[in-house]
């Protein structure tokens, strides 16, 4: 049974956007004031740029596994035929913010 492309791309938009709409006010909530700028604990401040290194870093090895499990299928991987150089970048960028995530 295939899903079709329609649904699916109704479903990541909805999702997208529920994201967007979401997270914003909770984060400006733990972080802005209207006319102070940044304001908040170094500490919550830390902490959510460590999880966005973590997660982001884990996103794109994740990405690097997939160029490689499914190589010339996904047009997302730069092309069909690179799918060994997407995979390298991939892979670098996810242990460089890794990396940052150790030093933060």
């Amino acid at each position: 049974m295939s899903i079709p492309y329609r649904l699916i791309a109704v479903l990541w938009l909805l999702t997208a956007l529920a994201t967007l709409f979401l997270m914003e006010p909770a984060l400006a909530n733990k972080f802005e004031t209207i006319s102070g700028g940044v304001n908040g604990s170094f500490r919550l401040k830390r902490a959510f740029i460590q999880d966005m290194l973590l997660f982001g870093g884990g996103g794109f090895l994740v990405a690097a596994v997939m160029a490689v499990v499914v190589p010339r299928t996904n047009a997302a991987f730069l092309n069909y035929a690179n799918w060994k150089a997407s995979a390298m970048v991939l892979a670098v960028i996810g242990s460089l913010l890794l990396v940052s995530y150790l030093f933060v």
